[in-house]
């Protein structure tokens, strides 16, 4: 195990829980397929160092801020093509800053992944994101070149933080 500066993106279906519940388990999973097919090219393409799909959560890690903007960029227009013939929308949370890397688990069960503070803030960012919308957090603005369109200034709530989170709205 071993800290790292790792930029963290997650993006998850919006409403996808009462979605599923009215649609038959195929069909479910033909759309969760049709957004993994989408995304997976584009994490990839962008340099993603670990990805990895739990449900309708999708989880990239990064080696820089820019790389992740970049990726959350076309994730939303892969997602959203892709999620468009079910009714459905993602959202996109990207935050930046030290994890801990390495193999975690059980003597019968190990993977890589990160862990940390940097890595539930990103997911609390995520959950605040309206469907089609990117938000950034002020560690990653402040790593983007000066050019990259943003929207204002909000504070997010996020469950567990003492302070509210700085996000701007990636445009």
């Amino acid at each position: 195990m071993v800290w790292r500066e790792r930029a963290i993106l997650f993006m998850d279906i919006r409403s996808f829980t009462a979605w599923a519940e009215r649609c038959t388990p195929e069909t479910v999973v033909q759309a969760l397929n049709a957004y993994y097919a989408a995304a997976e090219p584009v994490l990839r393409r962008h340099g993603a160092i670990k990805l990895k799909f739990s449900a309708d959560e999708i989880l990239g890690v990064f080696p820089d801020s820019r790389q992740a903007a970049a990726c959350a960029r076309e994730l939303r227009a892969s997602a959203r093509e892709a999620l468009s013939p079910s009714g459905l929308m993602a959202g996109i949370g990207v935050h930046s800053g030290p994890v801990v890397e390495g193999l975690l688990g059980s003597a019968g069960m190990m993977g890589y992944d990160v862990i940390g503070d940097t890595v539930n803030t990103a997911k609390r960012i995520e959950g605040a994101a309206g469907g089609g919308e990117v938000l950034v957090s002020e560690a990653v603005r402040v790593a983007l070149d000066p050019a990259t369109r943003l929207g204002e200034r909000r504070e997010v709530v996020a469950k567990g933080k003492e302070m509210p989170v700085e996000v701007y709205p990636l445009l």
